[in-house]
């Protein structure tokens, strides 16, 4: 997979972590979203968008990927402890839709590259 489309389809932007890097030859990549709804409807279609742009790009859940999405209903607390879970997994890559779940991501791990939107420059954000 190239890098700019993975990152079109989490982010919309020009950079991202290669999920081939990380993951083992004979292990299908994990990646954790921690979204920031209550549940998938909650989300308004951005869970969809974001399976149907894996989808494009030939990664189809539970074939040749698995993304687990939690759910925080903006409960600051559940991010930390969404992310603590997913690191258990251990996910290969998490996202972070918005500050407060990047904030999560970043108590829950140093070692598990993390992708964020949604939230300011890391350096302007005191992390």
């Amino acid at each position: 997979m190239r890098r700019r489309d993975f990152i079109k389809v989490v982010a919309g932007s020009a950079a991202a972590w290669p999920i081939a890097a990380y993951a083992q030859p004979s292990k299908m990549p994990i990646v954790g979203v921690l979204w920031h709804a209550g549940n998938r409807e909650e989300e308004g279609g951005r869970l969809e968008v974001l399976e149907q742009g894996l989808a494009d790009l030939g990664y189809i859940q539970g074939q040749s990927i698995t993304v687990v999405h939690t759910f925080a209903a903006e409960d600051y607390d559940r991010f930390t402890n969404n992310a603590v879970e997913l690191t258990k997994l251990p996910a290969d890559v998490l996202v972070a839709v918005t500050q407060p779940a990047l904030m999560g991501a970043l108590r829950a791990t140093t070692k598990i590259p993390i992708v964020f939107l949604f939230a300011p420059t890391p350096s302007r954000a005191n992390l």
